[in-house]
């Protein structure tokens, strides 16, 4: 599709995500289970992250190592992403959190996204953006996301999603054609009410869910 495509091919990965299409996982287990998501996408996007070569001193001699080499801010579309980016964040805890809220609404047959809320630098232009959402489902809340980080003066962002549909990568990438965007599958369909299929059903109605006794 673009070569600003990374799909994380990794069994365990893979895994996380098979229970997290199960329509009988529970609340507290998809939680669970897309804050380990959090985890591998923070592994994978440190390899898009800027480092910087450093000596340091073991017990005993003198050796190399990195540190990270431009700062970072996870900033979460809330509340679906509340878990993913708290497990981005154990990946890399030297980060800043912000995040940013949505109301989505249809008109016609289309899906119109506003922003209403952000708790966000207001200036990045001296961060690496990773802008956070389990789906991406029509594209258009990250595309507000990433206006209002380029109105946040920010030109180095990233997405990371749990899953992608093709219609909603096709409509980002119309928009930002050079976004470079994380994702564990890509879903071939969405449906009449804008959800992703297969998907993993709606991510903040069962993330944020209290357990059944």
């Amino acid at each position: 599709m673009s070569e600003n495509l990374i799909i994380i091919d990794n069994p365990l990965a893979r895994y996380y995500l098979t229970v997290l299409r199960r329509r009988d996982t529970r609340p507290a287990v998809y939680r669970d289970y897309v804050k380990k998501i959090g985890y591998i996408i923070g592994y994978e996007a440190s390899r898009l992250l800027k480092w910087k070569p450093v000596f340091v001193e073991t017990s005993i001699a003198k050796t190399e190592g990195i540190v990270p080499g431009k700062q970072v801010y996870i900033i979460g579309v809330l509340g679906a992403s509340i878990p993913l980016m708290h497990g981005i964040w154990e990946a890399l805890p030297w980060a800043g959190l912000g995040i940013v809220a949505a109301r989505r609404f249809k008109v016609e047959n289309k899906v119109l996204v506003r922003l209403y809320y952000e708790r966000v630098p207001p200036d990045l232009s001296e961060y690496t953006s990773i802008a956070v959402d389990p789906t991406l489902a029509t594209g258009n809340t990250m595309i507000k996301v990433l206006e209002k980080l380029n109105e946040l003066k920010c030109k180095d962002y990233l997405v990371a999603t749990i899953i992608a549909s093709r219609t909603g990568l096709e409509n980002l990438w119309k928009r930002f054609p050079d976004v470079r965007v994380i994702t564990l599958s890509v879903d071939p369909v969405l449906n009449q009410d804008y959800f992703i299929v297969p998907g993993i059903g709606d991510a903040g109605d069962r993330s944020l869910s209290s357990d059944e006794f």
